[in-house]
């Protein structure tokens, strides 16, 4: 059997099927957020909608102080911070008997919940009103979102350097970073007595700057070879002046043992004086050969003391070079990451989205004080539930391998 349908009471069917489904989602809603109302524990700054049957005069809203109580006329200051609803009810239940013939009827619900806060990088940070369910897109949301450039924030163009700044800081702050890492792998040979004939080498870094380094390794090679030449030189010739020094003396000592024999003769009148004359001359001039080679002796052993102390004194300076080039790379580095650092918080503040895109790897981070925790924040995400009282925090920070 078929029957005709007309098009309008087929409209009408269904608006009356969406009316029902939408009122069903209502009442679910409604019966869960009273759920969480029920449970809910009460703290200053919740305003309480107080209603007493037949006691219009004392049904009100009232505002839970920072001492943790609200007050009603005639029944004065009735505590509330950290009770439920229910429990509320049966403390002005309890302060009215006190005052009241006969039993009372009250309810007690919440009229409005403490306010939640959104700082950070959001268009309007501020206190938002708490409802329950509420998640931190929602609160970001009633915030206006994240920050946008704003012409009090800062116009196009110092946008645009702040970006060019950051782009060219971290360029320089690459290369500072792969000097100070050259710099401390060398400085690490250096100390460690491995510098002769350990070749530099560091993973990682920019070739040019190992390239540097081993310049300046070269250059020390090479004079340290030089004052090593200059000292095995004068430590041989200090040798031979040793060795002359002993056929002299030997020439000495035949010399003079001639010159005792001769001595003799003429004292005996046996030789002529002038004899002893020339053999005391030939004894002074092996005394003075001996004397000068002894200075030159010295001398020569001196500047071999002087070739390996220059050796000694290259290696501090190349040491010292070393530190100052470390010294002067930390600062640089510091310099550039303050210099980074201003520039992305100004990017941070007036153009998140651009700040987002420079960063080499960044997130937004969201953070919770917890009104009935301690000082620590709790990190949380996009879809996770706030309480009445937390203070949202929304920054951007850049991701640490």
């Amino acid at each position: 059997m078929w029957f005709k349908v007309n098009p309008a009471d087929g409209d009408m069917s269904m608006i009356k099927g969406v009316r029902i489904l939408v009122g069903a989602a209502a009442l679910c809603l409604g019966l869960f957020q009273q759920a969480v109302a029920d449970n809910y524990l009460v703290a200053p700054g919740d305003k309480l909608d107080i209603s007493i049957l037949g006691r219009t005069e004392f049904s009100r809203i009232a505002q839970v102080r920072d001492d943790g109580t609200f007050r009603l006329h005639m029944l004065g200051a009735i505590e509330a911070e950290g009770l439920t609803l229910h429990e509320i009810e049966g403390k002005i239940v309890e302060r009215a008997a006190e005052s009241f013939a006969g039993s009372v009827s009250v309810i007690v619900d919440i009229a409005e919940y403490r306010p939640v806060s959104v700082l950070g990088v959001v268009q309007t940070p501020g206190s938002y009103v708490y409802s329950p369910g509420m998640t931190v897109i929602k609160a970001v949301a009633l915030a206006g979102g994240y920050e946008r450039v704003t012409a009090a924030g800062g116009n196009e163009r110092d946008v645009v350097n702040a970006q060019q700044r950051v782009i060219q800081a971290r360029i320089r702050l690459g290369f500072a970073e792969d000097q100070r890492k050259a710099v401390m792998a060398e400085l690490e040979l250096v100390e460690s007595g491995q510098l002769d004939g350990e070749d530099l080498t560091v993973d990682g870094v920019n070739p040019d700057q190992v390239s540097l380094i081993r310049m300046g390794r070269t250059l020390l090679d090479e004079s340290i070879e030089g004052f090593s030449r200059r000292a095995a030189l004068a430590t041989a010739e200090a040798d031979l002046y040793a060795q002359r020094r002993v056929v002299i003396g030997r020439q000495l000592e035949v010399t003079e043992a001639q010159l005792a024999d001769v001595d003799k003769l003429v004292s005996q009148g046996l030789s002529r004086r002038e004899r002893l004359t020339d053999w005391k001359v030939e004894a002074d001039r092996y005394r003075s050969d001996d004397l000068e080679t002894t200075a030159r002796a010295a001398a020569a052993a001196q500047t071999a003391a002087n070739a390996k102390n220059e050796i000694d004194v290259a290696l501090t300076r190349y040491h010292r070079d070393l530190l100052a080039a470390k010294v002067v790379a930390d600062e640089n580095i510091e310099l550039l990451r303050s210099q980074l650092n201003a520039s992305m918080d100004y990017l941070r503040m007036t153009a998140p989205s651009l700040a987002m895109s420079v960063e080499e790897q960044a997130e937004t981070v969201f953070e919770v004080f917890r009104a009935d925790g301690g000082e620590k924040a709790e990190r949380v995400k996009l879809t996770s539930e706030l309480r009445p009282g937390d203070v949202l925090v929304v920054k951007f920070e850049g991701v640490t391998n």
